[in-house]
């Protein structure tokens, strides 16, 4: 509650005896830099105003500044993080005629035990892919099958 903190950062992950959730909506909604808190998760849910988490907000305003169409679009996620894969798929898939506006996109989320040659197949068939996931070989990975890579 203090007015002179702007926001907060929880750097995750915390040690295992913390309880993250607990932790993450300790935070005021207004001041939870990240968009962890269960408030600004719904929100974003909902299509509402809120504060996003910032690395797919930073993506977001990439594609929406560089003119990407998103609307109608096929877009592979690789990667479903809490912090990153699943707040971008959902800027990405939502509709674009709500408070917090959305991608209006088609969007396949991917992960560590998609089989790659499903990979292969949502790749070659999509408009933008989003390479949001930890394994270091990933983006060379799914360039490998594509001709274009965003």
């Amino acid at each position: 509650t203090d007015p002179g903190v702007d926001g907060l950062l929880v750097q995750l992950p915390l040690p295992e005896h913390i309880d993250e959730r607990t932790i993450c909506n300790a935070v005021a909604p207004n001041k939870d830099v990240d968009g962890f808190h269960v408030v600004n998760v719904g929100r974003m849910c909902l299509d509402q105003s809120t504060m996003l988490p910032a690395t797919p907000w930073g993506v977001w305003e990439i594609i929406k500044r560089t003119g990407i169409p998103t609307f109608g679009k096929n877009v592979v996620v690789a990667g479903r993080s809490k912090n990153v894969g699943m707040p971008i798929a959902m800027l990405l898939h939502t509709d674009g005629q709500h408070e917090r506006p959305g991608g209006d996109a088609t969007v396949t989320i991917s992960h560590r035990y998609t089989p790659k040659e499903q990979l292969c197949q949502h790749t070659k068939i999509a408009d933008i892919v989003v390479a949001a996931a930890g394994f270091h070989k990933l983006a060379q990975e799914i360039s490998l099958h594509r001709t274009s890579f965003i």
